[in-house]
């Protein structure tokens, strides 16, 4: 069994952007985050922007890239989800806290 680490080694885990669409509110937004915690899905970063209709979501998985492809097959075939690829490099940072909305 071959030992996971940061160093380049052939065992090196990787980073793999994804962008998931997902339909519905708040409660399909819970089921997808829900999942991502009982699977253990290895996210090192998350972003999610959307309303009350649809939700889209950057994640960032810490593993190697044939762990991700299985992570986005099992997160394709989630009830809410309409759609799942890859996230565009040049987007915005999905590691660290967001700033929080204004009040109105």
């Amino acid at each position: 069994m071959m030992a996971r680490s940061r160093s380049g080694s052939a065992g090196a885990a990787a980073t793999s952007r994804l962008e998931i669409r997902l339909a519905g509110g708040i409660y399909a937004l819970n089921r997808f985050l829900m999942t991502l915690q009982n699977k253990r899905v290895p996210a090192s970063g998350i972003k999610i922007d959307g309303n009350h209709e649809a939700s889209r979501i950057t994640l960032v998985l810490d593993c190697p890239e044939e762990t991700a492809r299985r992570y986005t097959a099992l997160l394709s075939s989630l009830e809410d989800v309409e759609e799942v690829g890859p996230a565009e490099e040049d987007g915005p940072e999905t590691e660290g806290p967001a700033d929080p909305p204004p009040n109105r």
